[in-house]
């Protein structure tokens, strides 16, 4: 006989699935009017702030959708010192999840993020992308010298280091990308680690869309200690010892 409570549960995945995709969709489309009617009202840098804010509060709105249907709890800590920095700097979370830069953004404001320039194909993400002002990773040579302006001008950078999500076969941490290290040292800017850990593996590489978890997922979002590129360093040993930051912290049952 069907258990009713696991069938109830069944349908209250279902329905925050559905919910999920129709408020994707219908931001979507809004955040494609918006990146046309932006550039109209405002000038460029202007444009890109008050998009970055009505991004932020899509996303606020979002998690807030996947909390009431107990999809997610996220633990920030230490986000107050981000909140608080002035002048140019990188966010540089580890990238466990599909959804890890919805978090982040969802709780730091005024901030770019560099992602994959497939993804600015995609008709429901293209719109908020190109109203926030985000940077795509490919070609490398614009992604770098866009990162680098736009820090030197006081913004903010969400930039995922391992380049990807981490990949099962590489164990906690993908090799980390070397576009960071040449970022951080021609911007001259502070790189600030978030350690991100999950107590599952939903939306973990590989994992479908349309598999929906089987317990309540649990994230915890932890700043670290800024790290400067220092005077005459090489970009490999930055990344080495900003690696070893996250594999440290990663182990640790604080983080």
């Amino acid at each position: 006989m069907p258990n009713p409570y696991r069938m109830l549960d069944r349908l209250r995945l279902i329905t925050a699935w559905i919910a999920s995709l129709l408020y994707w969709i219908f931001g979507g489309t809004g955040f494609l009017l918006l990146c046309l009617l932006l550039p109209v009202v405002f000038n460029e840098d202007d444009a890109k702030m008050v998009g970055q804010s009505f991004l932020r509060t899509a996303f606020r709105g979002f998690l807030k959708l996947l909390s009431w249907f107990e999809i997610v709890e996220c633990e920030y800590v230490g986000f107050e010192r981000l909140k608080d920095q002035q002048g140019g700097m990188i966010v540089a979370p580890n990238h466990p999840a599909l959804w890890d830069a919805v978090f982040v953004l969802a709780e730091v404001d005024h901030m770019a993020c560099v992602l994959k320039a497939s993804l600015m194909c995609n008709p429901i993400l293209f719109g908020g992308a190109t109203a926030a002002g985000f940077i795509p990773n490919e070609p490398t040579h614009k992604m770098l010298r866009q990162c680098i302006d736009m820090l030197k001008g006081g913004g903010r950078l969400l930039f995922f280091p391992e380049g990807t999500r981490t990949r099962a076969e590489n164990g906690e941490l993908n090799p980390f990308q070397g576009g960071l290290a040449l970022v951080a040292k021609n911007a001259g800017v502070p790189v600030w680690p978030v350690y991100v850990k999950t107590n599952s593996r939903y939306l973990n590489k590989g994992w479908p869309l349309w598999r929906l978890p089987t317990e309540k997922v649990s994230l915890s979002m932890t700043v670290g200690e800024p790290l400067h590129f220092p005077a005459n360093g090489d970009p490999q040993t930055f990344l080495n010892e900003l690696r070893q930051c996250y594999l440290t912290a990663l182990k640790s049952p604080a983080a």
